[in-house]
């Protein structure tokens, strides 16, 4: 076997070592026979350590115990099913809800300390951090190119970002048992920091970071690599490697979500208005730098390579080999490709609720991969499809064909699970503009960025019924990143509730919330495992149990 074999392997198993923040491991697993020294001494240590980085985020982190548990997009799609923009509609066929195995992410369950939810976020994010960490010192003590600590320290601000996103608990307004009294009590606490620097000593007793702490440390690692992906000499190894483009996309999103806040507690951080502003500035840097590609139809609609292989506006990605798919259900294909024999989807049918499907123009492209009510569209749905019409009639309605299993292939997990999965799409700069231009400039001044999107790229006769322009722009959003998991931040950060109550519904009755106000359960409790360990996360300091807290409502139907 090659050295860089051995040495790729060793870092994958790196990857997926679990290391929570409170259970610092050693920088080497014992069972590796790879020295820092061998690290330091081969020409292709630097591009390795950064496959295992890439690797892990997409490994599962608990052992494979759920079938959810594939890493950095079984994360996504929890959060879509929470902001219930994925629903499931097998159940309209008498399949159990629970086939769905994001059901917890679903029905709001599981939240709490003990609970699956907490667990499988912390476990996913935390060892790929120390991953990260383990690379940014072998190249401080090793002299390696100091680029490859700026694609490590970028990945580390990314995971950061999303911890910080889901763990910071925000304020609800309507008290449900005294909910929001002990949400007020961590108001402005993220998660505890584990940088290249921390001892298990210090690990043993890390404070959750503030806002302020945590967002001034994702900004030091932005910064740092931006001037080095900024140098001529840089190039990208593999898609997974950022480039300058992704750090300006990577702003954006911090500066987003640093926007929502009025609180004071950014410190010398912006806030509001000004921190909207930085992100509009840095969606539009992104987008330049970048050239501004946004996905054909040809690209969403391809029955063989749709959202499976890295597409022309896909700014950074992560990459499948057939050698990487855990396994026949540990896998994002099996969950959300309904054209895999193998995986739940004929079971689950995912796709999205009737209001947003009634939302979407005919002349949208997108409404095409949509199974329609009473299956009335197989004349025209069938070019976009393998199944046969049979096939389709035993399928829900409103499922949705976004996602196509690798090649075109139906039976084969190890292939047809070796895809390309989106990380960042320059799509999503375009609506960070969009939002912040609102909040920023007005109503009408986003309206309008919004019409020239959906008109040049989705949909040439775009017409809309809403007045609110702003729950226009997510809910649009929220089609477009169907799966990727990045609406649910905003939706949050926005305080936007929620409609699965309505007459006619397609979600199941355990997932038929009606809410004016973000759901309770986008902010997990930390788990039990990193309190066990870490004495400096009391209970008075932990996330209230969001569990439940909202039951769905009892509605009629047609």
């Amino acid at each position: 076997m090659k050295f860089s074999k051995i040495l790729t392997t060793a870092f994958v198993a790196l990857g997926a070592t679990l290391a929570l923040s409170g259970c610092i491991r050693e920088t080497y697993p014992k069972t590796s026979t790879i020295t820092a020294d061998q690290l330091a001494a081969s020409p292709t240590a630097g591009e390795n350590l950064l496959k295992g980085i890439a690797r892990g985020i997409l490994a599962p982190a608990y052992g494979g115990w759920e079938h959810t548990d594939f890493g950095f997009p079984s994360v996504g799609v929890y959060n879509d099913q929470a902001a219930q923009i994925i629903c499931t509609n097998g159940w309209m066929l008498g399949n159990a809800p629970a086939y769905n195995r994001f059901y917890l992410g679903a029905w709001g369950k599981g939240y709490g300390a003990t609970g699956w939810m907490p667990v499988h976020f912390w476990y996913t994010y935390y060892p790929q951090i120390k991953s990260c960490n383990d690379v940014v010192k072998l190249v401080a003590d090793y002299n390696l190119d100091s680029s490859y600590a700026a694609i490590a320290r970028t990945f580390r601000a990314s995971l950061y970002l999303d911890l910080a996103r889901l763990f910071e608990c925000m304020y609800i307004e309507k008290d449900f048992n005294d909910y929001a009294t002990q949400s007020m009590a961590v108001q402005g606490l993220t998660v505890p920091i584990v940088t290249e620097f921390t001892t298990e000593e210090e690990a043993t007793n890390n404070p959750r970071a503030t806002r302020e702490e945590l967002f001034t440390y994702i900004l030091e690692d932005l910064a740092f690599a931006e001037e080095e992906l900024a140098k001529e000499t840089y190039r990208p190894n593999s898609v997974s490697d950022p480039t300058l483009a992704v750090i300006y996309g990577m702003y954006a999103r911090v500066y987003l979500w640093l926007g929502g806040f009025t609180d004071g507690l950014n410190g010398e951080l912006p806030e509001g208005n000004a921190a909207y502003t930085l992100a509009s500035e840095y969606a539009q840097k992104a987008i330049q730098e970048f050239g501004g590609a946004v996905m054909t139809e040809d690209e969403w609609t391809n029955k063989t390579s749709g959202f499976n292989t890295k597409a022309s506006s896909w700014m950074w990605t992560l990459r499948h080999s057939t050698d990487t798919v855990a396994g026949n259900l540990h896998q994002f294909v099996a969950h959300m490709a309904p054209e895999a024999i193998y995986g739940y989807c004929h079971l689950t049918c995912p796709g999205v609720g009737s209001n947003y499907y009634d939302m979407m123009s005919d002349t949208d492209f997108r409404k095409k991969l949509i199974i329609a009510p009473e299956w009335s569209n197989w004349l025209e749905f069938k070019q976009y499809t393998t199944m046969s019409k049979e096939e389709y009639e035993a399928m829900a309605p409103y499922t949705f064909f976004k996602f196509r299993p690798s090649q075109g292939n139906r039976t084969d997990y190890a292939t047809a699970g070796a895809i390309d999965i989106p990380m960042m799409r320059c799509e999503e700069m375009y609506f960070i503009d969009m939002e912040a231009t609102f909040h920023t400039k007005g109503a009408d001044a986003a309206l309008n960025s919004l019409i020239s999107f959906m008109t040049t790229y989705r949909d040439p006769n775009f017409r809309f019924k809403s007045q609110d322009y702003l729950d226009l722009i997510i809910k649009h959003k929220a089609i477009e990143f169907w799966g990727e998991g990045i609406v649910m931040y905003d939706m949050k950060r926005l305080n936007m509730g929620v409609d699965c109550a309505y007459e006619g519904t397609n979600y199941d009755e355990q997932r038929r919330f009606s809410t004016d106000h973000r759901l309770p359960w986008w902010t997990p409790v930390i788990p039990q495992s990193e309190t066990q360990i870490n004495t400096a996360i009391t209970a008075n300091l932990n996330n209230p149990d969001p569990t439940s807290v909202v039951e769905p409502k009892v509605v009629a139907q047609e």
